[in-house]
């Protein structure tokens, strides 16, 4: 059920749903085939319009973060040429007080029809109409979108703990989450962008979309994309969350006519050959930074976390906000398998493989470098250097993963180590943020 009540009238009939034929797929987009009316105007149609709640996490696909409305639709006959434009009317009025300037409409590899733009959310935005002009050719045409004054105040949640376990082949992980205790979305989606392909607004192409049951908290990706394509042994890949809230309260079968508000979280991971790296690896999301970003619920001192970062040199590694100290940690087989511990004012020649537990305690923070750039460590590679953490007590990680692109010409003592990114620019080093 929708933890936002809808007024029925504005509730969608179920029967539109059986309208639509166009493959759709989106993460700020939509999601397989339309389903929706059809409206012609001008000899332009459109159909799955929609107006929603949208938000972003942090990401590293080129999607603008923060909370968004989307609208909308699907272009009859391809979106390649043509263009889109929101449209808002306050209340009682009727004259528009916003009118976007038309911009291309970017179809994608599971949408060759879509069209959608964005404007930054705020409640009074909801106080009005909404309409989504296109441009076709030499046609131009406005359509009403949904209504507005429904979608909810409270964003929908992201998930947590998302973590990745490698298949024999490689190209079929399965992806596990976990959403807030008593939260049930009226429904689910998973879409994966290519980050080697970008559209012409720059942001990555989505080659996999699917909606899940609103109670799934795993997934096996298919060895075909609904695109087509599979994926690629090495490739840069992100898998997107959608957890939706839908207009009717029942599940969102397809396109995004049906979507009230949803979230959308973001997790970085590259395919790998072979099944005997570790299961349930934690994800992290990545921001522009290349700083990587985690949450997961449950860590302590009795079990290991893995996690999963993206050529880099070596990495800084800092708890959150509450978070539990580090107690110890395990590095991979990498290079030479020889790296330098830093912490506090200490110093310690670590090998691969070896667990080294920190003084009583636990640090907050540390970094390993001695990554032989002959490594080709990606820092964007959330496979590469695969790290083995515990905490001093059970509780939530939240902290961060910061890549070091060159080794520093010294070891800073621990007091700088938070200097690091202003120190180092000019080595290379990705700024880093606190979670």
């Amino acid at each position: 059920m929708s933890s936002f009540p809808v007024p029925e009238k504005f509730r969608f009939s179920k029967t539109l749903a059986l309208a639509g034929t166009v493959a759709a797929g989106a993460i700020i987009y939509g999601c397989l085939a339309s389903a929706s009316w059809a409206t012609t105007i001008n000899g332009i149609t459109l159909t799955d319009q929609n107006i929603f709640r949208d938000f972003r996490g942090i990401n590293d696909v080129g999607i603008a973060q923060g909370d968004r409305l989307q609208f909308g639709g699907n272009v009859h006959s391809g979106s390649a040429d043509a263009f889109g434009a929101g449209i808002f009317t306050p209340f009682g009025s009727t004259v528009p007080t916003i009118t976007q300037s038309l911009q291309p409409c970017d179809p994608l590899a599971v949408n060759l029809n879509f069209c959608a733009r964005t404007t930054a959310f705020s409640t009074g935005k909801l106080n009005g109409t909404w309409a989504f002009e296109v441009q076709k050719g030499s046609a131009t045409a406005t359509f009403a979108l949904p209504a507005v004054n429904v979608i909810p105040t409270t964003p929908a949640p992201f998930p947590s703990s998302v973590t990745i376990t490698n298949s024999t082949n490689g190209i079929q992980p399965t992806i596990s989450w976990n959403l807030p205790s008593g939260f049930t979305p009226d429904s689910f989606r998973v879409n994966i962008y290519d980050r080697s392909h970008l559209l012409p607004n720059g942001q990555a192409d989505i080659i996999h979309s699917v909606n899940l049951p609103n109670s799934a908290t795993s997934y096996i990706l298919p060895e075909t994309l609904t695109s087509g394509q599979t994926l690629a042994i090495g490739g840069k890949y992100t898998i997107g969350f959608q957890v939706i809230d839908s207009r009717d309260g029942g599940p969102v079968i397809s396109g995004n006519a049906n979507i009230l508000s949803r979230s959308n979280s973001f997790f970085d991971f590259t395919p790998q050959l072979g099944s005997t790296t570790p299961s349930n690896i934690a994800l992290p999301e990545i921001d522009v930074d290349g700083v990587h970003h985690f949450n997961i619920d449950s860590v302590g001192p009795d079990s290991i976390t893995w996690i999963d970062p993206a050529v880099a040199t070596g990495f800084i590694y800092d708890i959150g906000a509450g978070d539990p100290n580090f107690a110890s940690v395990i590095l991979p087989d990498v290079g030479d398998g020889l790296f330098t511990l830093s912490y506090d004012s200490t110093d310690v020649s670590l090998a691969a493989g070896v667990q080294y537990f920190f003084p009583a305690g636990g640090v907050s923070e540390f970094m390993v470098t001695g990554i032989e750039p002959s490594a080709g460590v990606d820092p964007f590679d959330t496979s590469a250097f695969l790290t083995g953490l515990t905490f001093i007590t059970a509780g939530h990680f939240t902290g961060t993963m910061t890549p070091i692109l060159q080794t520093p010409s010294a070891v800073p003592e621990p007091a700088s180590l938070s200097l690091l990114g202003a120190a180092l620019v000019g080595f290379g080093l990705l700024r880093r943020r606190k979670a």
